[in-house]
């Protein structure tokens, strides 16, 4: 019973360090540009060596829709 109770609430504290970890990266804005760090992780060699944003992406935000036309 001992075993079970402490499995479980290691398990209880690991899913609210993944909450906090979660809570920071989306405070800090680790989470605006997936798509480029996606292409920098798997695809380094195609990845833009300067940071610039992708053409069609202004302030690293896709354009309005109504501007898409």
């Amino acid at each position: 019973m001992a075993v079970t109770l402490a499995l479980f609430l290691a398990g209880v504290l690991m899913g609210l360090a993944g909450a906090c970890m979660w809570a920071w990266g989306v405070h800090n804005g680790q989470f605006r540009d997936l798509e480029q760090t996606k292409e920098q992780l798997f695809w380094p060699e195609l990845a833009p060596a300067d940071n610039q944003p992708p053409a069609g992406i202004e302030g690293g935000h896709l354009p309005a829709e109504e501007n898409l036309g």
